[in-house]
């Protein structure tokens, strides 16, 4: 067993997003319990089942309701959210993106669920743990281009209507749309594939002046990367507290690529913006 889902970290981080603040997600990380080097953890977004969030108090628990599942319809079993994550963030790409940013960069494995590369949603007419359970969206043919069968024939249903319905959704039209959500997927990936800093180096949080920002490094054989990420709904500056870090060559983020070179970066961010960083050393 060399592998688990991180079911701590995962409500530590919806905590943080529901109320724009890293304090939750910098405790989240804090308390994960140490474990082997042959081991990590799995980092998701979202599963097959609903959103657990057993693992926080009542109160943070209602805090997170509020945000992202208002509706009783939402909820379920009193503990969880029986939606996917576009919906839940009011279909704003921009916060979409920072969400996957986070789970590419977090300590440990990401993990994709099916349909979360296209940004589908989720069928709340559906009961329980069904309203994230529907078919692959592939086309815009019949069924999601899922099957051939009678639609009354499958086992799961597509997600006919609204915006998030396979006509809107759907892998063929996003593999078309340069600036598709499943284009910047791809993108994400290979830029996390060229950074084994990312998942296996060791981590620590470093400091800055800004209460919405989770800056965090990552270090490995030698070579670092930063990861720094806005949570709240205005942009910010975040200046790092450490003149270690004086030299960064952009990797990934929301804006055009700048390299900042100074004691102390402040490095400017939009509203639900990140940004991946690596550090040039430079030897003397």
């Amino acid at each position: 067993m060399h592998i688990l889902f991180n079911f701590l970290l995962n409500q530590y981080l919806f905590l943080a997003l529901a109320r724009q603040e890293s304090t939750a997600l910098r405790d989240g990380l804090k308390i994960l319990p140490d474990i082997p080097d042959i081991c990590q953890w799995l980092n998701f977004v979202r599963h097959h089942d609903e959103l657990t969030l057993d693992r926080i108090t009542s109160s943070e628990r209602e805090e997170i309701f509020a945000a992202f599942a208002p509706d009783e319809t939402m909820q379920i079993f009193g503990r969880g959210i029986r939606r996917r994550l576009p919906p839940m963030m009011g279909g704003d790409r921009g916060r979409i993106e920072l969400v996957y940013s986070l789970l590419f960069t977090l300590p440990g494995t990401p993990m994709l669920r099916y349909g979360e590369e296209i940004g589908m949603g989720d069928d709340l007419s559906l009961e329980g743990r069904g309203s994230v359970r529907t078919v692959m969206q592939w086309s815009d043919a019949a069924n999601g281009g899922f099957s051939t069968a009678a639609t009354d024939a499958l086992a799961r249903p597509a997600i006919t209507h609204g915006e998030y319905g396979y006509k809107q959704v759907n892998v063929a039209a996003a593999q078309r749309d340069p600036g598709s959500l499943i284009n910047w997927m791809e993108r994400a990936i290979r830029i996390c594939k060229q950074c084994p800093e990312l998942g296996m180096g060791k981590w620590h949080i470093l400091e800055t002046d800004s209460p919405s920002v989770l800056a965090h490094c990552c270090d490995w054989q030698g070579r670092t990367v930063i990861a720094v990420h806005n949570l709240a709904d205005k942009p910010c500056t975040a200046t790092i507290k450490s003149n270690e870090y004086s030299n960064l060559f952009d990797l990934f983020g929301d804006r055009l690529y700048e390299s900042i070179d100074a004691d102390s970066p402040s490095i400017p961010l939009e509203s639900y913006g990140y940004r991946w960083f690596r550090v040039n050393r430079i030897l003397g």
